[in-house]
């Protein structure tokens, strides 16, 4: 009797390259970027070096899963409604996004390390202005929802206004990394305090 390879699910191999972007991003905040080798990946994912290569090419194509995977992840925590079903107010979503992001990073150095490495590898570049931009595009349509929200007494273009609040929010949490990755006499709880100052309409 002839024996048939079962086929593989796209659901398994979403599932199974998940598992790798994991494994890679735990390095990468352990050693960073340049730091982890495949190697390393490899060794952290309990994987074979072809099970990996089999989904990765590269480690460049690693740190984009990687990256991707945090915004994925962090798209809940700003689209997510209070208990009661309302909608979270705009410093309550940056607080949140934040905060869940500083609960996945030990380092947060890790991405001021992707935005330094942009200014010089295309390759880079891309990955980090597509993460930033994935990040901008949820900001904005919470910003959206916020404007538009039942009560809302918001006067001009709703669209026009969500893309202007959605660069501001995202600027205010790339803020928080660099000034968190940079400042020795940071204060955190202070920052996430005078989050308290933006509001929309």
């Amino acid at each position: 009797m002839e024996w048939i390879m079962p086929k593989v699910t796209e659901d398994y191999r979403a599932a199974r390259r998940l598992e790798i972007s994991q494994a890679a991003l735990r390095c990468f905040v352990r050693k960073g970027f340049q730091g982890a080798s495949m190697a390393d990946i490899i060794a952290e994912s309990g994987l074979s070096a072809g099970a990996i290569y089999g989904h990765f090419k590269s480690k460049d194509e690693l740190i984009e899963a990687a990256i991707h995977e945090v915004v994925e992840l962090h798209e809940g925590l700003v689209s997510e409604a209070d208990e009661d079903g309302a909608l979270p107010s705009p410093h309550q979503v940056l607080r949140r996004f934040i905060i869940g992001l500083t609960g996945r990073f030990e380092d947060l150095g890790l991405l001021v390390q992707v935005w330094a490495e942009a200014t010089t590898d295309a390759s880079f570049r891309r990955t980090a202005a597509g993460a930033a931009a994935g990040l901008q595009a949820i900001f904005e349509r919470y910003a959206l929802a916020w404007l538009t929200r039942p009560g809302s007494m918001v006067e001009g273009d709703p669209a026009g206004l969500s893309r202007r609040y959605g660069a501001v929010m995202l600027g205010a949490c790339q803020g928080y990394i660099v000034q968190s990755a940079l400042l020795e006499d940071f204060d955190a709880e202070s920052y996430l305090a005078g989050l308290e100052i933006l509001r929309l309409p």
